[in-house]
């Protein structure tokens, strides 16, 4: 048991955000970002519908063994009520109308 103890090692954890306004990636400061600082974006999403704040996703890679880097990403539903919390283009852009457009 105590041969586990000494062969432990230690993990290093990188934890990087990324926008969902304009996907840039940003390290994670303490204390926490709230902005963007490219775009100026909350991070922060809530659901319209249930009024909700809706906690960010991670996804996780190990280049190396005792080495992590950790991606938190802006939710795109919710996940209490299965509301998108995107905002998507519903009226057609007038770029047809325009006597620029080629």
């Amino acid at each position: 048991m105590g041969e586990s103890t000494s062969m432990a090692t230690r993990i290093k954890m990188k934890i990087d955000l990324q926008c969902g306004a304009c996907s840039a990636l940003t390290h994670q400061t303490e204390p926490p970002q709230r902005f963007c600082p490219c775009c100026g974006a909350a991070f922060d999403r809530f659901c319209i519908k249930c009024r909700k704040k809706v906690d960010m996703y991670f996804e996780e890679w190990w280049p190396e063994d005792d080495e992590c880097l950790r991606t938190y990403s802006p939710a795109k539903k919710c996940p209490s009520c299965n509301s998108g919390l995107e905002v998507e283009k519903t009226a057609k852009k007038q770029e047809d109308d325009d006597e620029f457009a080629h």
